[in-house]
């Protein structure tokens, strides 16, 4: 017996079991001393200061210490001297921390868990506010400018009610597409499933920066409502007289298309944002590619503002097609010519997304630093392409007098188009800047 309990002593020395204890201090929120933890009982995250201190058997204070801290993803080795160590985790997932004095194992191996912390619910719940909040602020603008002319039709005629309220109905649907990006940013982080926001909420920060970028691009599109509004207001005066319904809904619908290009976007950055969350990625490639995501939502959300011209545009084209049913094909070039700057930001978006692997999760063969810097760079092409998108408010303001004055003379309608194409140069020069940005990061020719 004495033999047995003998060979067990000798087992557990041999296999490195804690001859003493870790502590762990970690730095309050507000600067101010620090709290102290068994390192069993940590909760470790990403980014945060600790100092690691090992107490021999008694609690005295050893010296001569080594740490080894190996990174189980990897099999990377970190090795601290001293007694305190100050250790920083770069990257969240499984870590084994064994602790030498001399040459002789006095702690561990020791398995800890390190998370990503709430930066990343924080991020991904704020992109889930700004899909719900814009949107829903450019909706509510444009429902109640068509419902203005609304309640104007109802005072001259009651039974006008039905279609009045099926014009105002359609500049919803982008708050409608704003809640549903917001929904599904909440049930991807976990927040509706008890997730909550804690400090071992494992949600990577750049998911998070993705989900903000998915927001911005529904949430600021979403504003393309206000020009929905416009047309719709337009669309319910003409309709008193008979056989202009359908042609009215199609002029309605058309500034609606920059919020489907902003729906998409933030989808395909949503899909990617669920494959960071599920299969990992490491933390810099992580953070360069929801950077990127930001300047890609910037892009198409701020391009989509163009629907406000495109709204000014087909109200003018559908006022000039209830004179003139033969103007019908004329309004539509006029109407459709403000939407092309959405067009671009939409395929300055795909590129990034296909290069950098934002929908499919794929790690780009480029070093961690240089994602980052690309991520910074496409900052750069979403404020080129989006901000110079808003030009087509210019270009609706033309384009709608030219449909006004084609239905007073048909003979100008070739030069009413090319007063409303000046325009848009702006938004090529834009374009331009984004391609060469894009040449410049290898994203393009690279």
């Amino acid at each position: 017996m004495k033999k047995l309990l003998f060979a067990l002593l000798l087992m557990i020395i041999m296999s490195g079991a804690a001859f003493g204890a870790v502590n762990v201090k970690e730095g309050s929120w507000n600067g101010h001393g620090y709290t102290t933890t068994a390192l069993e009982k940590a909760k470790l995250v990403v980014g945060t200061d600790y100092i690691f201190e090992y107490k021999g058997e008694g609690g005295a204070t050893a010296t001569n210490v080594t740490w080894i801290i190996k990174n189980e993803k990897d099999g990377t080795e970190n090795v601290y001297m001293g007694n305190p160590v100050r250790v920083n985790f770069g990257e969240s997932g499984e870590y084994e921390i064994t602790v030498k004095e001399g040459s002789k194992v006095v702690y561990g191996p020791q398995k800890v868990k390190v998370n990503e912390g709430p930066l990343g619910m924080a991020l991904a719940l704020i992109g889930a506010g700004i899909a719900v909040g814009a949107s829903g602020m450019g909706a509510a603008i444009g429902v109640g400018i068509a419902g203005a002319s609304g309640a104007a039709a109802i005072a001259e005629n009651k039974n006008r009610f039905r279609t009045a309220f099926i014009f105002q109905a359609f500049p919803q649907t982008q708050g409608i597409y704003g809640l549903l990006i917001g929904i599904l940013i909440l049930l991807y982080t976990g927040a509706l499933t008890g997730g909550g926001l804690n400090p071992s909420s494992n949600i990577p920060v750049g998911a998070g920066l993705m989900a903000l970028g998915a927001g911005l691009s529904v949430g600021i599109a979403g504003l393309s409502a206000i020009g929905q509004g416009i047309v719709a207001g337009t669309g319910i005066g003409v309709t008193r007289k008979q056989g202009t319904m359908g042609k009215a809904v199609v002029f309605t619908v058309l500034p609606e298309t920059q919020a489907i290009y902003g729906l998409l976007i933030a989808i395909l950055l949503l899909q990617g944002m669920a494959i960071i969350i599920k299969n990992g990625a490491p933390t810099a490639y992580a953070m360069g590619m929801g950077v990127a995501a930001i300047g890609v939502g910037l892009g198409m959300g701020l391009s989509g503002i163009t629907a406000i011209g495109q709204g000014i545009a087909a109200a003018s084209g559908s006022a000039a097609t209830a004179q003139n049913p033969r103007a019908f094909a004329s309004s539509m070039i006029f109407a459709v010519l403000p939407e092309t700057q959405s067009i671009y930001a939409l395929l300055a978006a795909i590129l990034v997304i296909m290069n950098l692997g934002l929908m499919s999760g794929t790690i780009p063969m480029k070093s961690a630093y240089q994602v980052m810097l690309i991520g910074i760079g496409v900052l750069g092409i979403g404020f080129a392409v989006g901000l110079a998108g808003i030009s087509g408010i210019g270009q609706g303001i033309t384009a709608g007098a030219g449909a006004a004055a084609y239905v007073k003379n048909p003979g100008t309608r070739t030069q009413s188009i090319v007063l409303s194409v000046m325009s848009e140069t702006y938004a090529i020069f834009g374009l331009l800047m984004a391609i060469l940005i894009m040449m410049a990061l290898h994203i393009l020719g690279g």
